[in-house]
């Protein structure tokens, strides 16, 4: 308030100096003139002329600040006023407070939820300066070799700097049982570009990027906290990471949440051949803007530098181009922000409707209190002053809902953390930052002024129109809402139903498609399934020898563990969303010049298809025998036999997975699989090539242990059997498959749930709008009731015609609804397979539903209409 006095202030201020200096111009001019007339020299009159004029300006200054004072003063007394009249009606305060509380306390949870996951994730300076880069080709983005970031490094004018990481998934030893890390590697740059300091310690510098000089770590915040319990003293400390030791230098803060994943940062220390390599393709860049570029030069300049890269090196940059693009476009993809916005429109329309149910509140006020404001105009109160004193009352009620609003956000908060998993939040940057912040606050404010002004402006607009003659001829008798007012109270009414379905049937629809997608993969009983992950540390496993024997020995050993069924070993699970695609190349087959042909790649087991049911439909599957030392083979899904090699059959061709590297020796076919989706989201089935993890092993996999009675029940057994063959070796995320699927969706789970809380406020609010506006109209028409009654008409009757009053309103909001609602499912459809935007049975339940519940808040005022005593009703008049 003190704010807004000064601003106004200063701008009278303003005003008066250049009414002044105008004014002063003129005064001397015309008393200079009076007086050299008068035989006074010209300086002496001037004098004198500024003399009286500033006696006539301190007047006026004083003037000017005594009507700013009483301005204030009355400022302050409407203040006082509003909050008399507010605690002298409790039971209105309160119902109008605790449903503006609703409505400011949901948009305040999730407004702090996007403003720390989306909009400002990172606390890091000028984060639109920030970009990454990456290379391009005609399958899509794809990353970057370190020959060429080279290059760029040397060649480009638009970045302030430029640093270059890469991930690595390694093994903590040395300290209890092996523990699974997730190691980024990177130049001493890449904390320059975000301007990161360490909380504790230092970072490492580019002296120690270097082979020899690169045995330094910098822990993240969170793994500091989960494996060293925040204690200050782990600088110095030694981590042993796949069997070489890294000292302690510093410790990250904790609002640098990038990469979201990274527990430690290494030095990634290239050796000259590496340093010279454009094929391997396995790194992200990450640059600073200058100043005085745009993203647009930075990109202009990376494609001519791109364009002069693929004539140099045409092996292996011919057809590649570099994308430049803002870093925080890329932090959580797309569907994070996309289903963040969703969820805040829904919360803003909850808040549509608090504000016209607490104008339908205030109309029936207002009828009430109209003898009061006829007898304050009558005694010469100017509608402008009656305007802001009402508003007045409505901003204070807005505020007061806005406290309670905030208590009940910062609840909303605690449950959201406390319930997403922890393996879920440390993927999502700036979710630890989630918190109830100065923007929070002011947020909630802007939404209190918001719902006050919108919910009180008509209102006060309706107050205010009467005759004041006839009001004060009434006197407290006759205080009966206008026509218009009735009117507009009902469009109020049928916003609210309108709001309400559409709400009620977007969250409907959105819970149906989680569900089914929750269930997707019952067809493999996933709930009997327990699965880890496995990473082979490449210093220890560096051949493809020594992997193909670890996961020969380690399913060995599995599979004769009591309670086992199966055991299984693949790079991807169906409905994981872990997806490896490549590029095909068919024997004796060259692509045609800008036709893609592409490939899922999956790495799995010889029992892989018989453990999970997916049938072999031409040829056969992989078997024991198929191993490094013979041919190597593949299995192909039936839509790349249709796709390419349609009208032939498959079985003994030849085809090879190139690009992204690594590049796979020549397969040959030995069998069709039927289809199966590995994509959660995307239903489209594309083509699949299995193969032998025995022939070509990986330095990571996922096993598949399908238990005969309780699959966590095997997670011990499991891991002393895996550490019998290698104890430095972590099994990492030991989870049932269902739990794996649930933590895929935890994103679109909570999406609905929000939707959900939404749409039973929404439903509550309209409920209760339907109440309070049929509850205003028995009040009216008391007089008419009694009237009707006293005439012989049936108290069913009354019911019948105050029910049909409701039916009405009813009937115009289920309409109104059910339009917006259609438009809203289908934008849901698009979002989730599986989806019907015209759903019947979701469609037809809510609506009669609702019209149930509007129907029953309207049936309690309409059975009191029906319970009127004639006598007392025409009494009363």
């Amino acid at each position: 308030m003190a704010l807004f006095c000064r601003i106004g202030n200063l701008f009278r201020r303003n005003r008066i100096d250049r009414d002044i200096d105008a004014e002063l111009q003129a005064h001397i001019a015309m008393r200079t003139d009076d007086n050299v007339a008068s035989g006074m020299s010209a300086e002496q009159a001037r004098r004198n002329a500024l003399v009286r004029f500033g006696n006539t300006i301190a007047t006026r200054e004083n003037i000017a600040a005594t009507d700013m004072a009483l301005g204030l003063d009355r400022f302050l007394f409407d203040i006082r006023y509003a909050w008399r009249k507010l605690a002298k009606s409790p039971g209105f305060t309160a119902t109008a407070a605790v449903t503006i509380a609703l409505g400011i306390g949901a948009n305040t949870a999730i407004f702090s939820c996007m403003d720390a996951v989306v909009v400002r994730p990172l606390a890091v300076p000028r984060l639109d300066r920030v970009v990454v880069l990456s290379e391009q080709d005609s399958s899509g983005p794809r990353q970057v070799a370190l020959g060429n970031y080279e290059d760029w490094k040397r060649q480009n004018n638009s970045f302030q700097d430029i640093a270059i990481r890469t991930s690595n998934d390694m093994s903590l030893t040395g300290a209890g049982d092996a523990a699974h890390v997730e190691a980024t590697l990177t130049s001493a740059s890449f904390f320059s570009i975000l301007r990161a300091q360490a909380f504790i310690g230092r970072v490492f510098d580019q002296s120690e990027c270097r082979p020899g000089s690169d045995g330094v770590a910098v822990l993240g915040y969170g793994f500091w906290q989960q494996r060293f319990a925040s204690d200050p003293g782990v600088i110095g400390r030694h981590l042993r990471l796949d069997d070489r030791d890294y000292t302690v230098i510093g410790v990250m803060p904790r609002a640098v949440q990038y990469p979201s994943e990274a527990d430690v940062f290494l030095p990634l220390a290239p050796t000259p051949q590496q340093l010279n390599d454009r094929q391997g393709r396995s790194y992200l860049v990450t640059a600073r803007l200058r100043d005085s570029v745009t993203l647009e030069r930075a990109q202009a300049e990376m494609r001519t530098i791109g364009e002069r890269l693929a004539a140099a090196y045409p092996a292996t940059n011919l057809g590649m181009s570099t994308r430049v693009e803002p870093l925080l476009d890329g932090i959580n993809g797309d569907l994070t922000p996309l289903y963040y916005k969703l969820v805040m429109c829904a919360t803003l329309f909850v808040l549509l409707i608090v504000c016209a149910n607490i104008a339908n509140l205030q109309f029936s006020r207002s009828v009430e209190r109209r003898p009061e404001i006829a007898m304050r105009s009558a005694l010469g109160a100017t509608h402008w002053r009656l305007m802001r004193q009402l508003l007045v009352e409505n901003i204070l009620l807005g505020l007061v809902g806005a406290m309670g609003g905030l208590v009940l956000g910062e609840l909303c908060l605690r449950l959201t953390l406390i319930s997403m998993p922890q393996s879920v939040a440390r993927h999502m940057a700036g979710w630890s930052n989630i918190s109830l912040n100065g923007r929070s606050f002011v947020f909630s404010v802007a939404l209190a002024l918001f719902a006050g002004l919108v919910s009180g402006f008509i209102p006060a607009l309706e107050a205010l129109r009467f005759n004041l003659s006839d009001q004060i001829k009434a006197g407290s008798r006759s205080a009966t809402g206008s026509g218009r007012s009735r009117r507009i109270r009902n469009i109020f009414a049928v916003a609210q139903i309108s709001l309400a379905v559409a709400l009620v049937i977007g969250a409907a629809l959105m819970a149906k498609g989680m569900e089914s997608l929750l269930h997707f993969g019952d067809v493999y009983q996933p709930a009997k399934v327990l699965t880890f992950n496995i990473d082979l540390p490449a210093r220890r496993y560096d051949t493809p020898q020594k992997q193909a024997a670890w996961y020969t020995a380690s399913l060995e050993k599995l599979r004769v563990l009591p309670g086992v069924a199966h055991a299984e070993i693949t790079t991807s699970l169906p409905y994981s969303d872990d997806i490896w695609q490549n590029d095909v190349e068919i024997e004796n087959r060259p692509t045609m010049p800008g036709k893609i042909q592409s490939a899922q790649r999956i790495a799995v087991s010889e029992g892989y298809f018989s453990s999970l049911k997916i049938p072999i439909v031409e040829g056969r599957a992989f078997t024991a025998n198929d191993t490094l030392e013979t041919t190597p083979v593949a299995v192909v899904s039936r839509s790349l036999a249709d796709r390419y090699f349609a009208g032939g059959n498959p079985i003994g061709h030849r085809i090879r997975l190139r690009r992204p590297e690594p590049r796979t020796p020549w397969l040959r076919i030995v069998g069709v699989a039927e289809e199966t989706s590995y994509g959660l989201w995307d239903q489209s089935r594309p083509a699949a090539v299995y193969m032998s993890v025995r022939q070509v092993p990986l330095d990571s996999a996922t096993y598949a242990v399908m238990a005969e009675g309780e699959p966590l029940a095997l997670a011990i057994p499991a891991r002393k059997a895996l550490v019998a063959l290698d104890p430095s070796l972590p099994m990492d995320g030991e989870m049932t498959w269902t739990r794996r699927l649930h933590e895929n969706l935890v994103g679109l789970i909570y999406v609905a749930a929000m939707l959900g809380v939404d749409a039973l406020i929404a439903l509550f609010l309209a409920a209760l709008g339907i109440f309070g506006v049929m509850s205003g109209l028995v009040g009216e028409r008391t007089r008419e009731m009694g009237v009707r009654l006293a005439m012989g008409a049936r108290r069913e009757d009354i019911l019948s015609l105050m029910l049909r009053s409701a039916s009405w309103l009813i009937g115009a909001g289920l309409v109104t609804g059910l339009a917006l609602a259609f438009a809203l499912a289908r934008g849901v459809a698009n979002l989730l397979p599986g989806v019907r935007p015209d759903d019947p049975v979701i469609f037809i339940a809510i609506t009669f539903s609702i019209a149930g519940i509007a129907l029953w808040s309207s049936w309690i005022p309409a059975r009191r209409a029906a319970r009127i005593d004639p006598i007392r009703a025409l009494r009363s008049e």
